[in-house]
């Protein structure tokens, strides 16, 4: 019987919590296998051998500033928390097409994403891999830019979890591009963990993300900047199998 006509029985009194929440994530993961093969690409975004530059620019010390001065430079970040709201028309997915190797370490690996407009609206998308060249000529001049993490992460099983960033400007022409409905971009990645098991285990890799906007407020010798996060509704797809090692390959001579 299809998990579609499974789905579809009566709801039985032998029926748990559990039951209804796996038939639930079933049928999502119906929905969104479905909602794939439908979609048109729109942009390929490749980051395999690109060296990312994400350094900003701030204002120097004055040359009279004294030792507690300069002492007394700091940077920082905030960023403001909420949640997705189920009647909002924005969605998105992200499918993870492939890893390479499926024996992954503590080394990098690679990834291919697919970032897929699973809502009813359009929605805009960072696409540029270089937050530096978002940034205005003069180094005092505060601006915004959007950020976008494309993660990966165990599951079921954790800690496990490891991402990559691209970034956008109105600025900046085609760093920001609007994705339509059923649209979507490939982005191809290196990708490292930044947590993980300390025992080596069968797992699953899925894909993930976070949507945020940035204000980057430069001060002397520093800079702050102030994000908040932007929540259209997760779709979720497939995960792929992995084995995972806690070990990293003795580096060459």
């Amino acid at each position: 019987m299809s998990a579609i006509a499974i789905l579809c029985q009566p709801s039985s009194r032998h029926y748990n919590a559990d039951m209804v929440r796996y038939q639930a994530k079933l049928l999502l993961l119906v929905f969104a296998t479905s909602t794939l093969l439908e979609a048109q690409e729109v942009r390929v975004v490749d980051l395999l051998n690109v060296k990312q530059r994400t350094e900003l620019r701030f204002p120097p010390a004055p040359s009279e500033c004294p030792d507690e001065c300069i002492h007394g430079c700091v940077g920082g970040s905030s960023v403001a928390d909420g949640a997705s709201d189920p009647r909002d028309l924005r969605a998105l997915g992200v499918a993870l097409d492939r890893v390479t190797p499926t024996d992954i370490t503590l080394d990098t690996f690679e990834a291919e994403f697919r970032l897929l407009n699973t809502g009813l609206a359009p929605i805009d998308i960072p696409v540029w891999p270089h937050l530096s060249d978002l940034q205005p000529s003069s180094e005092s001049q505060q601006f915004s830019y959007l950020n976008l993490g494309l993660q990966v992460r165990f599951s079921p099983t954790g800690p496990g979890v490891g991402w990559v960033e691209l970034y956008g400007s109105p600025e900046r022409e085609d760093s920001i591009i609007t994705l339509k409905p059923r649209e979507w971009v490939q982005v191809k990645a290196k990708v490292k963990l930044h947590t993980w098991p300390t025992e080596p285990m069968e797992t699953h890799l899925e894909g993930d993300f976070w949507l945020r906007g940035n204000v980057f407020k430069p001060q002397v010798c520093g800079g702050f900047t102030e994000g908040v996060n932007i929540y259209p509704n997760h779709t979720l797809f497939p995960a792929v199998a992995v084995h995972f090692s806690p070990t990293r390959q003795p580096k060459k001579p």
